[in-house]
């Protein structure tokens, strides 16, 4: 093909990028999908690669030609670096004159030899470059294939891993000079207009990560536990492609001296207001917040859920919660070791949540701390074997007489759980999607409470924090809703495989789940 056909040809694709739709030509009889990678470089002079393959469906006779068409708007002729071509084709880079033209890249099969057979696919075609914004990804790209005529059409682009970013880091927690890693502390990643993308745990040694991440810039967020303070509790983010922005935190203790009480301290404070005899060191307020940080800092844990204070109703009244917390403090003569152990459980909890005791303090001679004393004290409580339940008692009540604890009775190999709030919600249970991965389609289920209809909102968005559909928009009624997604978007269009978010919104809180879509 000469010069002077390519010229008409590109300038008859710039024409066609611009007609709407019903005027463009027929669905084309081929199809070409390129592959983006990412190579090497900082943000600023980043290099990537192009790899297109082109399948030729039914065109006869055979496809002889190949041409890529670049937007100038989306890729600068500037960062062009090389390209690369089959064997036995030739090729020729045409740079149109003027700065805005689009400038394209053309593959002719010269010798016959690997001329593209319908029903067959030819690969090997290359473009690198560098792109001069970290942030986004190349424009819009055309290309035309013939064999006497020409058959346009877009390219799909297939990002490859190699694009995305990710975020790592390292929470660790400073008590009394000492560094250790903090373990089970929640960690969540935020969109810049804060809508929440993802949500993890740091692992035993302090360890979290956001892979997968589209280039950007984001928010990361820790839960900061009960009893410590964090250097920030939010950092920004800016993700590269290639390698992973680390984001650490360093929480360090409350200032907290050791001030613990006995079971006879609490079950006093207790029947005090429930028998209105005696006088109580503890505000009916206080005990009232004691019992709700329970609930949320223990009891809901997402890692360790410390269950020994439950109270049927979550929003009770607080008399109610204070018979229960009487009946676990008050165990008589006939009452079993798991009752006794169930009684100091519950008294080191209530030091813990009223900040007596910090749960990084130190309270055995071999260096466990009290966050391991409960979460060690927990399981065996919960085992079913009755002859651990001593155990768990003795543990507890020296902690809360302030006495040492033998070396040996809590391994210092327990996990450090440093307790905290899971997210509250008005959903009487956490809104869940099935499947998940998904295929075709997924349902997202969940359940409101209260008495009347409440707005409510579900939305679809993808990994950059756009929305990508608007499954519900409408008031509902309390009870259980189940919301089918097919894949598509608002406009009918069927997205890609990857990670996508939803974001369930009500009057009063926000719930979000991840989906993994297939193809």
């Amino acid at each position: 093909m000469n010069r002077g056909a390519i010229v008409f040809l590109l300038a008859f694709s710039a024409v066609l990028l611009f007609l709407p739709a019903s005027a463009q030509a027929a669905p084309s009889a081929v199809n070409v999908t390129a592959t983006l990678s990412y190579l090497s470089g900082p943000p600023g002079s980043q290099v990537f690669r192009f790899d297109y393959s082109i399948t030729n469906l039914d065109v006869t006779p055979n496809l002889a030609g190949f041409i890529v068409f670049f937007d100038s708007d989306g890729l600068n002729r500037a960062d062009f670096v090389e390209y690369a071509t089959p064997y036995s084709w030739d090729d020729v880079f045409v740079f149109p004159e003027g700065p805005d033209h689009a400038w394209n890249v053309e593959w002719d099969e010269l010798a016959g030899l690997n001329r593209i057979e319908p029903g067959s696919t030819l690969g090997g075609f290359s473009v690198t470059f560098t792109w001069n914004d970290p942030s986004s990804l190349p424009g819009c790209q055309f290309f035309e294939a013939w064999n006497g005529e020409a058959h346009e059409g877009t390219t799909t682009v297939i990002p490859g891993s190699s694009l995305l970013g990710g975020i790592i880091g390292t929470v660790v927690s400073v008590c009394g000079g000492s560094t250790t890693a903090a373990g089970g502390v929640t960690v969540d990643l935020y969109s810049l207009d804060n809508l929440l993308l993802a949500t993890t745990l740091t692992d035993a040694e302090g360890h979290y990560s956001f892979p997968g991440l589209t280039p950007g810039t984001y928010k990361v967020t820790i839960v900061t536990p009960m009893g410590f303070t964090a250097d920030e509790e939010t950092k920004t983010a800016v993700v590269p492609m290639g390698d992973p922005t680390v984001v650490d935190f360093q929480l360090t203790c409350l200032d907290i001296t050791p001030a613990q009480r006995t079971i006879g301290y609490w079950k006093h404070q207790v029947n005090v207001y429930l028998t209105g005899k005696g006088k109580a060191q503890e505000s009916l307020a206080d005990l009232s917040v004691y019992m709700e940080q329970i609930r949320i800092h223990f009891n809901e844990n997402v890692l360790n859920p410390v269950k020994v204070f439950m109270v049927d109703d979550p929003d009770g009244q607080v008399v109610d919660s204070l018979a229960v917390l009487q009946g676990l403090l008050t165990v008589n003569k006939d009452g079993t070791m798991l009752d006794r152990a169930k009684q100091q459980m519950v008294a080191l909890l209530l030091n813990v949540v009223s900040l007596k005791l910090s749960q990084a303090y130190v309270i055995s001679a071999d260096g466990a701390n009290v966050s391991q004393a409960i979460t060690y004290c927990d399981g065996l409580i919960e085992d079913h074997d009755a002859t651990n339940d001593e155990l768990a008692k003795d543990v507890c009540d020296y902690i809360n007489n302030g006495l040492v604890v033998p070396a040996g009775w809590v391994p210092v190999g327990t996990e450090i759980i440093y307790y905290e709030k899971d997210r509250p919600s008005n959903l009487t249970d956490t809104a869940r999607c099935y499947p998940n991965p998904f295929f075709g389609s997924t349902s997202i289920s969940f359940a409101l409470k209260g008495d009347g209809s409440q707005p409510v909102t579900l939305k679809v968005f993808d990994v950059t924090g756009r929305a990508v559909r608007t499954l519900v928009d409408r008031a509902l009624e309390p009870g259980s809703h189940a919301v089918a997604w097919d894949g598509l978007s608002d406009a009918g269009i069927r997205t890609s495989s990857g990670v996508y978010f939803f974001e369930l919104r009500t009057l009063e809180l926000v719930t979000t789940g991840k989906l993994v879509m297939r193809r």
